[in-house]
């Protein structure tokens, strides 16, 4: 089989598929339309057209996976063609605010003396949690806690502190 036989083929049995693959990648009818297109002329450039091919037939999963890379290809060529912003020249360093980094400060020494202060599972698992950037699925895998007892203590622990800090700010 040739390339543009294959291009023929491809068209012919699965253009309505590749269509609705390459809309769901950029949400407009006519930019898929332009998407399989791009992909038909690639796979003209394709030397060995064999690792297309699957049981006689297109490889239809080797076919999607042209068209994502073309698409994320497209879009990475858009941001970095982009004229850089006149903003980004201006920047200005911010002016150092003292109070506020004293807050955060104070918010901070709070929070670990809310923390201390408290039943130690709840303290010692939202630590875990911050210290190791847990997802609560992934602290239940790592401790074999259940997500509900997790989401709980977070939730609860959570409360308290901020109430901790209102009080004491």
């Amino acid at each position: 089989m040739t390339n543009s036989q294959l291009v023929e083929h491809s068209y012919r049995k699965h253009n309505t598929w590749l269509v609705q693959c390459a809309y769901n990648l950029t949400k407009s009818k006519d930019n898929a339309q332009e998407l399989v297109q791009d992909l038909y002329l690639k796979m003209m450039e394709i030397k060995d057209i064999e690792k297309i091919m699957y049981n006689n037939d297109v490889n239809l999963y080797y076919l999607y996976k042209m068209l994502r890379s073309i698409h994320l290809n497209g879009i990475k060529k858009q941001t970095n063609n982009l004229p850089l912003n006149d903003d980004l020249y201006n920047l200005r360093a911010e002016e150092y605010n003292y109070e506020a980094d004293n807050d955060f400060e104070r918010a901070l020494e709070l929070t670990n003396e809310a923390l201390d202060g408290m039943y130690w599972f709840d303290s010692k698992l939202l630590r875990v949690y911050l210290e190791e950037s847990h997802s609560i699925q992934s602290l239940h895998d790592a401790t074999g806690i259940s997500n509900s007892t997790i989401w709980t203590s977070m939730k609860k622990t959570k409360q308290y502190v901020r109430e901790y800090i209102s009080k004491n700010m």
